[in-house]
């Protein structure tokens, strides 16, 4: 009787790891079965069978349990894949529908296969399996990416970032295209502490020079902190003190801050380094013009400053050179054309204050040019832009001080459509 006794104590345990390994056969053979198959159930099983072997302390630290617990997680998600890929047969280019596909496909699956390497790898002591797990991760890693190119390409960036997230964490901080895809993404989600993140993780690593610095400014000025922004800004600059983009950054933050002397220093750079980029002569004719007809914070006209004249022909070349090099350059027509309006204004202003009739008409005539010069710019001005209507009051304005009756006739009933 003992015998027995001892017998039975003994087969207990044989018998228990016997029946736990047996989940990891059920999980091939069921695998097996969906592969040739592809019958749900046969994956059903498989991943009941998988999750039961990992759940198990006898088990779940083999690393063959874990290589098969992603191959099945692997295998889950590319049906799902499949399956929502055949949905889509309304959508007739294969891209499209590969792309629809990724959006509509979980990715919770990819994340379980991705643990499992993971572990599988740390407990793979002899690196029987690190093929296998390479090739799962290299899988897993191109399924998250094709995911976030998905989500990306629809706009949906909250989406399309914990899908490149996952990419980078994969693939490590090798993978520089998924580090400034998740800089990109985040910032255009407006997430901008993710985006913060990763933009200072390529600058640490000198990967997107001078663009990088300028998004991260741009990122701090999002955030209301200008006192970081300006210190990025500062950084960037002794970096890449030759970078365009970081001259125009800082050029923006002096036009926002009225700091006009620093903004045209810096313009004046620009321009060396792009001599024949017309906005950057828009924005340089714009300042000259703020500065020749200043106005108050109610928006009210100034007194003209002792270099006015000045002023005024800086203005006037910065815009005609604008034109000439875009032709069709809206904003540079209609600022050209109004600069020469509020010229004539001002002088209209001056003439009505003449008593004498002979300077009064000298002065007057002045005015009157100046109307004539600022006449056929806006007029093709407003052929460019046909709908503007800020443009159609100028020009209206125009026709009633120059007495051009047909044309301000013919202006305000456009005015009323």
């Amino acid at each position: 009787m003992k015998k027995i006794a001892l017998f039975l104590i003994a087969a207990a345990p044989v018998f228990t790891a016997v029946a736990q390994p047996s989940k990891l056969v059920n999980t091939i053979n069921y695998l097996r079965d969906f592969n040739s198959s592809h019958e749900i159930e046969s994956l059903t099983k498989a991943k009941e069978n998988i999750d039961l072997a990992s759940a198990n302390p006898e088990t779940k630290d083999m690393a063959k349990t874990q290589k098969l617990r992603a191959e099945v997680y692997v295998t889950i998600f590319d049906n799902d894949l499949r399956m929502e890929t055949e949905k889509l047969v309304s959508i007739n280019d294969p891209n499209k529908r590969s792309l629809a596909a990724y959006q509509n496909a979980s990715s919770a699956s990819l994340s379980e296969a991705f643990t499992a390497c993971t572990y599988g790898k740390s407990v793979d002591t002899k690196g029987n399996y690190t093929s296998e797990f390479n090739t799962f991760t290299t899988r897993i890693s191109s399924h998250f990416e094709k995911k976030a190119i998905a989500d990306y390409n629809a706009k949906k960036y909250a989406d399309a970032l914990p899908s490149f997230e996952k990419a980078y964490e994969i693939n490590g901080a090798k993978d520089t295209t998924s580090l400034s895809n998740c800089a990109l993404v985040a910032d255009r989600g407006a997430i901008y502490d993710k985006a913060k993140l990763y933009y200072q993780k390529m600058i640490d690593i000198n990967q997107g020079f001078g663009n990088t610095y300028s998004s991260l400014v741009n990122v701090y000025l999002m955030m209301k902190d200008t006192v970081g922004g300006m210190d990025m800004l500062k950084k960037g600059r002794v970096a890449y003190p030759n970078d365009i983009n970081l001259v125009i950054t800082e050029t923006n933050y002096f036009l926002k801050t009225n700091n006009s002397k620093e903004a045209l220093n810096n313009l004046n750079i620009a321009l060396t380094a792009k001599p024949k980029d017309a906005n950057l002569y828009l924005v340089r004719g714009n300042i000259y013009d703020n500065l020749a007809n200043p106005k108050d914070a109610a928006g009210k006209d100034m007194e003209k400053p002792k270099d006015y004249n000045e002023k005024l022909k800086l203005a006037e070349s910065d815009y005609q050179k604008a034109i000439e090099l875009k032709p069709d350059y809206f904003d540079a027509m209609y600022n050209l054309g109004v600069l020469y309006n509020n010229h004539g204004v001002a002088l209209n202003k001056i003439a009505d204050k003449i008593t004498d009739n002979a300077k009064y008409k000298e002065a007057n005539d002045l005015a009157t040019a100046e109307f004539s010069k600022a006449l056929p710019v806006l007029e093709k001005a407003l052929e460019v832009n046909p709908k503007d209507r800020n443009t159609m009051y100028a020009l209206k304005q125009i026709y009633a001080r120059m007495q051009l009756l047909d044309k301000l006739k013919a202006m305000n009933e456009k005015l009323k459509n």
